[in-house]
């Protein structure tokens, strides 16, 4: 399970971003997870419940997942599309040959604070 160190890393770059904007506590903290991570909800929410109660800007605060889809464009006819099912290949034309283009994203998103709503930089 790699939700608690997932849960570890949401924490320690909240806790950067709260002090970098001196912002004392958090309210929401917002991560846009891509599927291709497969991380279960669930069991980030807890690992991150859990790990919140040692850190007092945390402690009140509510973890917001968004997952996002996996993405894919085709070489050949450059057609732009979102898959659900583990096909990798173009539903336009077929071709497998293609690049994945979303699902792989892990950074957080936005931290709403008591004092002021703080963005963080994409990061990997």
């Amino acid at each position: 399970m790699h939700e608690g160190a997932i849960a570890a890393a949401i924490i320690q770059g909240a806790l950067e971003a709260l002090e970098k904007e001196k912002v004392t506590a958090a309210k929401t903290v917002t991560v846009l997870i891509g599927r291709l991570h497969h991380v279960v909800p669930d069991v980030l929410q807890n690992h991150y419940r859990l790990l919140k109660k040692e850190y007092p800007a945390l402690r009140r605060s509510r973890l917001v997942i968004e997952i996002a889809p996996v993405a894919i464009t085709c070489r050949a006819c450059g057609k732009e599309t979102e898959i659900v099912k583990p096909e990798f290949a173009c539903p336009g034309c077929g071709s497998t040959g293609i690049d994945i283009t979303g699902g792989r994203e892990m950074h957080l998103k936005e931290i709403i604070g008591a004092e002021a709503k703080v963005r963080s930089k994409k990061a990997k």
